[in-house]
């Protein structure tokens, strides 16, 4: 008797819960970067430069739309490892609402800090409705290129402290043209299929 009463109550409790009909595919995420292993990783290149990707964290974001996070690290041949990781929060429509990046290189963390998806334009008092923004030109494509300016920024900082200093192997593989391309690409790629797979 107490038992079914215990379960009932926990049932009205999770029928109260808000729900989000937004959904991260994290099979096909996976798959779209030679699928995952045993160790919860998926492992490719671009550009000649070995990634791996870490199964991202799903979790309920305040509005009921979801909080996706992962991992990526650039194992290079030579040197330490670079790990960042990739902070998305959306709506429970799927619309990306805010973004984060987050790079760890040589014991020091730079980030984009958390960028928020700019408002449409509205329309005035007698105008024509709103239409539809281009797509190169929409809310979502304007936080991510506003996330990975902050990155290439950061980044930038971090090449002219290092050129400052020690000239070592690891300086110069942080050099303008690394951060700027190589990272930030594979970064993006990884952020455009997490896009791609949110519905």
């Amino acid at each position: 008797m107490i038992k079914t009463l215990i379960v009932s109550a926990f049932t009205s409790i999770v029928l109260l819960l808000p729900t989000s009909a937004v959904q991260f595919d994290v099979e096909s995420f996976g798959q779209s970067l030679n699928g995952w292993r045993k160790n919860r990783t998926a492992s490719y290149t671009i550009d000649n430069h070995a990634y791996r990707t870490h199964r991202p964290t799903i979790s309920p974001a305040p509005g009921g739309g979801i909080f996706v996070s992962t991992r990526v690290e650039h194992a290079p041949r030579i040197g330490k490892l670079t790990t960042s990781y990739i902070e998305l929060v959306f709506s429970p429509t799927g619309i990306l609402l805010t973004g984060q990046l987050r790079v760890v290189v040589k014991d020091q963390q730079i980030t984009t800090g958390m960028i928020t998806r700019p408002p449409l334009p509205t329309k005035g008092e007698g105008e024509a409705p709103v239409v539809d923004p281009t797509p190169w030109n929409t809310p979502t494509t304007q936080l991510v290129n506003d996330l990975f300016k902050g990155l290439d920024t950061e980044l930038g900082k971090l090449a002219k402290s290092d050129l400052a200093g020690k000239r070592d192997l690891v300086s110069r593989l942080f050099t303008k043209d690394y951060g700027s391309a190589d990272l930030a690409g594979a970064l993006r790629h990884n952020l455009n299929l997490m896009l791609k797979y949110t519905q």
